[in-house]
């Protein structure tokens, strides 16, 4: 997409994208199937993630260089397009740069990236972990780093690929935009402007398409957290687990820290009120605001969301496990840097599993993940017509079910008291297994996957596709038996907190060498630095741990 096309995502330094997706057609009737759009979390993540883990066609196998087919693929019945954002993830790009890269890079300044024009005519050889490749720019500024960005971004691309792109042969154009983890905000923003852009063509205001948009499905993604961060440490300290992570005093004191003058709340607060004034076309335009912002995202961090990790070594993405947390697996990151996968996919630069570069930005220079305002957004999509399900695992603490439980409950809509008064229904899987809860009304659903963590769908696989099957077919979440039309509502108790689980036990360490931050030791890293590591398939197999935890990854 050329940098005129997208003046409206840009600031002074214009730049060109060529943004990669990948389209599987529904493996039933795709010539009558609605059609999907997927976005990975992060910030900074690849879709191909969704592609071959969180209910895409595939699995990656453990040598990191071949595949199996996924029988719970959401691609059954529904179209889907995987599509790699914000610019500079996945396999996105806006220029070129032969580069090297550091696989061990352990953060700090930098990225870990070097273009090979920066060595001034000697580079580095290459070896196992310091590799040369083809990157995109790794200009901060080209790329989106913030929510707004992104969706007028994807609407953009959106309107071309729906018009142009040949073997989308569909009849049915309703379309829906699903995510996980950060996904949560690019999804709800995403959904909330193009609805506001079918509003304009429909009023003869902009000469565009209309993008048929049915449904937003949220999988364990962090939406707002002005609704959801008082409900951090709950989870940390009273959850279905009988896991008490924290103790009494910690808890009450984090929930202060939430609520007190100058807290977490009231610095949201103030973020979203300048913005508004500073800011009003979310372009991350202006200093003063994104410093208050990233304030804001630091402090709520630190002394809200943070107890669990400082009085725990269990990891974020699912309380049964310990740091270092070796599942879901990290298999994609060597697969897509195959070389005969990416000249089958026909790319001309190297995968970018996780941007750095993306993350920074969103994370450290917008402050985005305080003021992207998702709840305005639910409720501007509840509305005026559009679908929203929430799916979430009840073991994850990246964006735990209670806070989004709380977050759909205080939403104000059409239907939100017939919402408040439904009741939770079990989730039939199959004949022999109920693998959640859920309660739903009308045109918004919420969804409990028991025993999953954050990448819910890789977890609990059948019940996840089961839940998103029913919802792309408009039929109740419970059994996939009744139509939803209308005032379809669950009958059950009012909170399903009751239920509760035990955790199983933790898996072993299994250092994964193209994601050692999040899964492997310090003794291992440590193995990995000086070259006495024993690696097989890109895993350490010796030592086989030692020195405790490395890191806790990072990201949605």
């Amino acid at each position: 997409m050329p940098s005129s096309y997208l003046a409206d995502t840009q600031g002074t330094d214009p730049y060109n994208i060529s943004m990669f997706f990948w389209y599987f057609e529904a493996r039933q009737d795709p010539r009558n199937a609605k059609t999907a759009i997927y976005l990975a979390g992060g910030p900074g993540e690849s879709s191909m993630y969704g592609a071959t883990s969180d209910g895409g066609p595939c699995t990656i196998l453990p040598d990191s260089n071949s595949t199996a087919e996924n029988p719970w693929s959401w691609n059954q019945h529904v179209n889907m397009l995987y599509l790699d954002q914000p610019n500079q993830s996945g396999f996105s790009y806006d220029t070129l740069i032969n580069s090297t890269m550091d696989v061990l890079f352990l953060g700090g300044d930098g990225l870990g990236i070097t273009a090979f024009k920066d060595y001034n005519g000697t580079v580095p050889p290459a070896n196992s972990t310091f590799v040369h490749g083809t990157l995109p720019s790794q200009n901060p500024t080209h790329t989106a780093n913030n929510s707004v960005i992104a969706a007028r971004t994807i609407w953009h691309f959106s309107q071309i690929w729906f018009s142009e792109f040949p073997e989308w042969k569909t009849h049915d154009k309703r379309i829906a935009v699903w995510g996980n983890s950060y996904g949560g905000y690019w999804v709800s923003a995403s959904a909330a402007y193009i609805q506001a852009q079918n509003a304009k063509i429909a009023a003869g205001a902009l000469d565009a398409r209309i993008l048929e948009l049915e449904t937003a499905g949220i999988a364990n993604g962090c939406i707002d957290q002005l609704y959801q961060g008082r409900l951090y440490p709950q989870m940390a300290y009273n959850n279905t687990y009988g896991l008490e992570v924290i103790s009494e005093e910690v808890l009450e004191e984090a929930v202060d820290n939430f609520t007190k003058p100058d807290g977490c709340r009231e610095q949201i607060l103030r973020c979203r009120e300048l913005g508004d004034l500073f800011d009003p076309d979310e372009l991350a335009a202006n200093a003063t605001v994104n410093s208050i912002c990233v304030e804001a995202t630091l402090y709520c961090a630190q002394y809200v969301l943070g107890a669990y990790s400082v009085y725990s070594n269990r990891s974020a993405f699912d309380m049964a496990h310990f740091n270092p947390d070796p599942f879901p697996t990290s298999y994609t990151t060597v697969f897509f840097n195959q070389a005969w996968v990416q000249r089958a996919l026909g790319v001309p630069v190297n995968f970018t599993a996780d941007s750095i570069l993306v993350n920074d930005g969103v994370l450290g220079v917008s402050g985005d993940s305080v003021r992207a305002a998702g709840m305005k957004d639910i409720k501007y999509l509840l509305n005026s017509g559009v679908n929203v399900a929430l799916v979430y695992g009840d073991r994850d603490y990246r964006c735990p079910w209670l806070g989004v439980e709380s977050l759909a409950l205080q939403a104000d809509w059409t239907g939100s008291e017939g919402f408040r008064g439904a009741g939770y229904e079990y989730v039939d899987t199959n004949e022999t297994y109920r693998g959640g809860v859920v309660r739903e009304h009308s045109r918004l659903s919420f969804a409990r996957v028991f025993d999953a963590g954050h990448d819910v769908a890789a977890f609990q696989p059948e019940t996840t596709y089961q839940i998103f099957d029913r919802v792309m077919r408009g039929r109740d979440i419970a059994t996939g038996t009744r139509h939803t039309d209308g005032d379809y509502t669950t009958h059950g108790p009012s909170s399903s907190f009751h239920i509760k689980n035990r955790l199983p036990s933790p898996p072993p360490v299994d250092c994964y060498l193209w994601n050692f931050a999040s899964t492997c030791t310090v003794d291992q890293y440590a193995a990995l630095i000086n070259g006495t590591a024993g690696v097989v398939d890109y895993r350490v197999v010796s030592p086989s741990g030692g020195g405790g935890p490395l890191g806790t990854g990072n990201g949605l």
